[in-house]
């Protein structure tokens, strides 16, 4: 491996890149969005999901179940302006910012040079789901952007190991939690132990006793204010969401409510004992506890587990947070089976063309609820909108393949990343880009309870990254690998060796 010892970059190291190559992906990314938006500028909803966030944007009353902080991000956007289209504007900005950040980690952290890097961040910018979710009324615009923003610092951190960076890590990580769950696992998993990721994978520390001392102090104080960062956004954030909903602590208002979906196959009666709840509910609940297919059902469905306890518990969502905490403890030896049984379904056509449809807000007739509203509000007929074929709409609709491949290839992409430029400078950096990789296709394969393409949005940028190094690798001759870092001007080369003392 031929990285420097102690990493010898510097944040100067972004300013250092050429600032026309910069503004002219900026430029590129922006007028590829831009043409797309004058072909397909509506709105989009997906029911219920968006009459909570518009709900929570119009009247105040924040979602106990989604992100309150899209429905802020509405009320600020598109409220004031009367416009839903104002709302697809700052999505499609999002979008910019997604492809940029993109840029960035095939530009900066993995080395490539200009071409490769302004291609991979033009394919992320016109990736169906990202163009889709641009227009739909969801949080997964700004989700991804701040996703790819977290992935960014943390890589940043990697490749230079200034404390700054963990502070910064540590916000983007909440925020992403608060805008899309997908990445909670990733994200507890890299921000609090990011000291540690970093000295294992750049394995290229001081070689002197005093030097390794030295190392391990900064390291050991670094890792501190790593994971006392996390603990105190992440648990002050549950306790937020907690003043909303009115609940426990949760990520979400109703987290036991979901947990309970999750663990139903293992709910057994004993379970709800001492909530107060009937003891022959389990006898009113018609669907199937034991197979993990009828998991949503069980929440949603008239013959499902939800809908008898809301009938035969006198608190149910209290009593759900028991009978899902008690039924997690034996889920354990049916996590694998579930999740084997649930990603099956990606090839079977009936249930995921009907899951493309209810992604493409086509599972029913558009609510009251929102055709009002949005009416009222912002002076926009929604009714013929879930059956208008728009080109995001078409270009989302015929990538369920492509979206199934993102998602089952993941960790065969990762592994295959990781050891192709195990020995390139920007090894570190691509390890911990696998490492994320490998942490988002385990916690969505094990945890997700049904198939949803929606879900599946992390994965196709991240994927274009990681093929963009794969693919390089292969034409770049020894030593023509181009990294930011030696860019960096002699006068910033030389404040970065004064700064070189522990933190």
């Amino acid at each position: 491996m031929n990285r420097r010892p102690d990493s010898a970059d510097d944040t100067a190291a972004f300013s250092a890149l050429d600032r026309r190559h910069i503004a002219f992906a900026l430029l590129a990314i922006l007028g590829l969005k831009l043409a797309v938006l004058l072909i397909d500028p509506n709105p989009r909803f997906f029911l219920w999901d968006s009459v909570t966030y518009l709900r929570g944007a119009i009247d105040g009353t924040l979602p106990r179940d989604r992100s309150f902080l899209y429905s802020l991000l509405i009320g600020a956007i598109a409220v004031p302006l009367h416009s839903l289209h104002a709302l697809v504007i700052a999505q499609t900005l999002a979008g910019v910012a997604s492809a940029f950040f993109a840029y960035l980690i095939v530009r900066v952290f993995l080395g490539l040079r200009f071409e490769i890097a302004l291609i991979a961040a033009l394919l992320v910018a016109i990736e169906p789901g990202q163009l889709f979710y641009e227009r739909m009324v969801m949080a997964e615009a700004f989700g991804s952007a701040i996703w790819l923003g977290f992935l960014v610092l943390v890589l940043a951190y990697v490749r230079d190991g200034r404390t700054l960076w963990l502070p910064a890590v540590a916000v983007a990580g909440i925020l992403a939690v608060a805008f899309r769950l997908n990445g909670t696992a990733v994200v507890l998993l890299v921000a609090p132990c990011l000291p540690l990721w970093r000295a294992w994978f750049t394995n290229s520390g001081p070689r002197t006793a005093a030097e390794r001392s030295a190392q391990r102090r900064r390291t050991a104080l670094q890792l501190a204010v790593s994971v006392a960062m996390t603990l105190v956004l992440h648990v002050g954030y549950r306790h937020i969401v907690a003043e909303i909903a009115h609940t426990r602590p949760g990520y979400i208002g109703t987290e036991g409510l979901f947990l309970l979906g999750f663990t139903a196959p293992a709910v057994a009666a004993a379970d709800f004992d001492g909530t107060g709840c009937d003891p022959s509910v389990l006898h009113h609940v018609r669907a199937s506890l034991d197979d993990p297919r009828t998991r949503e059902g069980q929440l949603w469905g008239e013959t499902g587990l939800w809908a008898a306890m809301q009938r035969d518990c006198p608190n149910p969502e209290a009593a759900a947070d028991v009978v899902a905490s008690r039924a997690s403890r034996r889920i354990y030896a049916k996590v694998l089976p579930m999740a084997l049984t649930t990603t099956a379904q990606y090839f079977d056509d009936a249930e995921a063309t009907w899951r493309m449809d209810s992604d493409l807000g086509r599972k029913g007739m558009l609510p009251l609820e929102l055709i009002e509203p949005v009416k009222q509000y912002f002076s926009f007929d929604v009714k013929p909108i879930a059956f208008t074929d728009t080109a995001t709409l078409l270009w989302f609709q015929h990538a369920r393949w492509w979206f199934t491949a993102c998602f089952l290839l993941a960790p065969f992409t990762a592994a295959w990343l990781a050891l192709r430029l195990r020995r390139d400078a920007c090894g570190p950096e691509a390890r911990l880009l696998a490492l994320v990789v490998f942490g988002l296709f385990f916690s969505q394969f094990l945890l997700s309870p049904i198939i949803a393409f929606r879900y599946l949005h992390p994965f196709p940028p991240l994927m274009l990254v990681c093929a963009a190094a794969i693919v390089a690798s292969y034409f770049a001759e020894p030593g023509s690998r181009v990294r930011a870092s030696d860019e960096l001007h002699q006068a910033a080369q030389d404040r970065l060796a004064r700064s070189r003392a522990p933190a």
